[in-house]
């Protein structure tokens, strides 16, 4: 009896010790901050910068669209003789087409336009690798805090296993229960080493995007054995930063965030202007039917010689002339209708994007709320209630009164309970990022993007 009693107050301290980190609060350890991450990806990622050398490309064109027409320059001379009489005339003229049609004014705006395209596609571009660096530093997150899990899991299974092989020396239990145990922390084991298998590529993934070498690179973690969850949120919630605040500020009524989307999304943007530039392009088509005159004027002096023996007669003035092209071989009636089609093209297309845009507003909504239902629905079962039946379990067992099988069952089910909570709350983090960008938020702040 003395035996038996000794062996259940060391499985209690055990289980004891490795509950304790049930009630553990946050442990945040110091790492690579989200906002830095980004910082690290935006200066290597080549898409953001193609991106921005085709803003400075655009804004270049748009400038040179502005650039009125060159003067053209004309000298001539002509110098005739005839029966000793010799005339020569020096003529210089300044020639100046006028844009009378406006065709500047059109090529100036479609430059514009692809000039705010390109702008938008930048936008573009920063916004799709900030999801990309916050999905992969989410999941960084949550594969560590899995780590975290399965460790705590083994290290309790390892207990339960060092003290029953101690039971078993002083003849309380079975032999077989030792061997079962063994097994199970197999099981655990490796369940453990996938675990940190998956951390390895996660932190990999994240030391692609951002250019840092793989060691360097740490993220902060929650305590294992978090229950409620409300640590692992807490610090989801805190890597999301802006996108969280941002989204608890919208409205959760799909038609308010499609309108949102379609007046902030940069695809929708791109669109626009990609059909305001065409419908530019349309015009100046049209107004490149009307032919530009060209005035001029210059100079001419004339001398006009009579005779070996007589003096020259020398005379100057001026020149001033006007030249219109006609129109009676290319009348560019199909070059206006080329521009036309490319222009009912462009407004098709951008119908297109924006049916597409609300169909991902409404879907990231209804898979956020999905999350957000399911997670409502296990928290009951993960939470005090969940401590409370699980230090019953270990305290059965301890007194001997359920098998060691009960057991066994009761820990995976604890232990999937956990995991399931981990995937949802993860999956919630996502997803709310997912329906911010949706909306065409940006997942940082000003002050963040400014890094």
């Amino acid at each position: 009896m003395v035996s038996s009693f000794f062996w259940h107050r060391r499985l209690q301290a055990a289980v004891f010790v490795s509950l304790s980190l049930v009630a553990s609060a946050l442990r945040a350890q110091e790492g690579l901050a989200l906002a830095d991450a980004r910082a690290a990806a935006l200066r290597l990622d080549p898409a953001v910068r193609a991106a921005r050398e085709a803003v400075t490309a655009a804004a270049a064109r748009e400038r040179q669209a502005s650039a009125l027409a060159n003067p053209t320059l004309n000298y001539g001379r002509e110098q005739t003789s005839r029966a000793g009489q010799s005339n020569a005339q020096d003529i210089a003229q300044v020639e100046w087409p006028v844009d009378v049609a406006g065709q500047r004014a059109a090529r100036m705006a479609a430059a514009r336009f692809r000039r705010e395209a390109a702008e938008a596609r930048l936008s573009a571009a920063t916004q799709a690798l900030d999801a990309a660096v916050l999905r992969a530093y989410v999941d960084a997150i949550r594969a560590a805090h899995r780590v975290q899990l399965a460790d705590a899991a083994f290290r309790t299974a390892t207990e339960a296993q060092r003290v029953n092989d101690e039971r078993v020396r002083a003849g309380d239990v079975a032999g077989y229960a030792g061997r079962r145990l063994r097994l199970e922390a197999g099981r655990y084991a490796a369940r453990r080493a996938d675990a940190a298998g998956q951390a390895r590529v996660a932190l990999e993934r994240l030391a692609l995007l951002t250019g840092l070498p793989t060691a360097q690179i740490m993220v902060p973690t929650a305590s294992a054995f978090d229950s409620t969850g409300t640590a692992y949120s807490a610090l989801l919630s805190s890597a999301l930063g802006s996108a969280t605040a941002a989204l608890r500020a919208l409205p959760d009524v799909g038609d308010s965030l499609v309108t949102r989307a379609l007046a902030n999304r940069a695809d929708v943007q791109i669109a626009q202007r990609e059909a305001q530039a065409a419908q530019a392009d349309a015009r100046l088509a049209s107004r490149e039917r009307i032919p530009l005159p060209a005035i001029s004027a210059g100079y001419k002096g004339e001398r006009v010689q009579s005779g070996a023996s007589m003096t020259g007669v020398s005379l100057f003035g001026f020149v001033a002339g006007f030249s219109m092209p006609l129109p009676l071989l290319d009348r560019r009636a199909s070059a206006v209708a080329a521009a036309d089609a490319i222009a009912r093209q462009f407004d098709a297309e951008g119908d297109v994007v924006r049916r597409r845009v609300s169909r991902e507003v409404l879907d990231a909504l209804n898979a956020l709320r999905s999350a957000e239902a399911e997670r409502t629905a296990l928290q009951p079962f993960a939470g005090a209630e969940s401590r409370l039946a699980l230090r019953a379990v270990n305290a059965a067992y301890a007194e001997g009164e359920i098998a060691l099988t009960e057991w066994l069952e009761a820990m995976r089910a604890w232990q999937e309970t956990e995991l399931a909570l981990l995937t949802l709350t993860t999956d919630i983090a996502l997803r709310r990022a997912d329906l911010a960008r949706a909306v065409g938020l940006s997942l940082f702040s000003p002050t963040e993007s400014n890094r």
